[in-house]
């Protein structure tokens, strides 16, 4: 019977070499001692492509074609994406962030992760920024390879497509008490009231970039107007909340609230005056 002795090196060396292949890809951007490998000038702009500066990321962490711009408010996070499918894992990313004359505002630095197909930078609290012009200077494996230009504007020449209004509040809820987070309390949500009890109306603005103007517009039976109430959004907010406390003398009958934001319509929320037995039962006998 002939020996199969003599496969078994060859089968080590195989191995050996497949699993040096997989060790190097993922150590390419790192020496034995795990210390980044500084990359030549043409290594690093090969391994980042499309960089997009712009207001909102989308779902692939790049940003969506109507999110990009150059021209922002003081307190709007100024957002660079990245795509980095072509760089090796463990390479180091960074954005400076410099301002007026050159003077450094920020600094941020991610590494490359297995798997990372797009990494982004955000500059969240620019509310101290002053006007004038601005950029992000974008170094891959310690070179330089991109800068994104970009100003600080006053409102009227921030890009137009800065957050569309329907994107930038969500969770519109309708209720009877807030919670410690300024939502409405679990349990607490409902469109049934009785005159007197306040009507509660809570959103997110997460989406929102700092001076949006919420508003929201009040109306009973047949359309007709009782009023209105206007916030603006500030920097670092998450949760807004409106009330209407005049309610002892609404009669019953079916009343909407109309959520607009910078004057544009995004959400009605429908909400009765009814007679006690017919109320919600977590607002009884507050």
């Amino acid at each position: 019977m002939k020996s199969r002795s003599g496969w078994i090196p060859f089968l080590t060396i195989a191995v050996l070499l497949a699993l040096g292949g997989c060790r190097s890809q993922d150590q390419a951007a790192a020496d034995n001692n795990g210390n980044p490998i500084p990359m030549t000038p043409s290594q690093a702009k090969a391994s980042v492509t499309e960089v997009v500066i712009g207001h909102q990321l989308a779902a692939d962490g790049t940003i969506a074609a109507d999110q990009k711009g150059n021209n922002f408010t003081a307190g709007q996070p100024v957002i660079v994406a990245v795509k980095v499918g072509k760089a090796p894992v463990g390479t180091p990313v960074t954005v400076d962030w410099n301002g007026p004359n050159n003077q450094q505002v920020g600094n941020d630095q991610q590494v490359v992760s297995r798997g990372d197909q797009a990494l982004s930078f955000t500059a969240k609290d620019t509310s101290s920024w002053g006007p004038g012009d601005y950029h992000a200077d974008l170094s891959v494996g310690g070179q330089k390879v991109d800068t994104e230009r970009f100003s600080i504007v006053a409102p009227d020449k921030a890009d137009n497509g800065t957050t569309k209004a329907g994107n930038a509040v969500s969770d519109v809820t309708v209720g009877h008490q807030l919670g410690a987070d300024g939502a409405i309390a679990a349990g607490q949500d409902g469109k049934n009231f009785v005159p007197g009890q306040p009507v509660f109306i809570a959103l997110t603005t997460g989406a929102a970039p700092a001076d949006t103007v919420v508003e929201v517009d009040w109306f009973g039976p047949n359309d007709q107007a009782l009023g209105s109430d206007q916030k603006k959004v500030n920097p670092g907010d998450s949760v807004m909340h409106f009330s209407n406390q005049k309610t002892a003398d609404w009669g019953l009958g079916d009343y909407r609230a109309d959520v607009k934001v910078n004057g544009q319509k995004v959400d009605t929320e429908h909400f009765s005056i009814v007679n006690a037995n017919h109320a919600d039962k977590t607002a009884k006998g507050k």
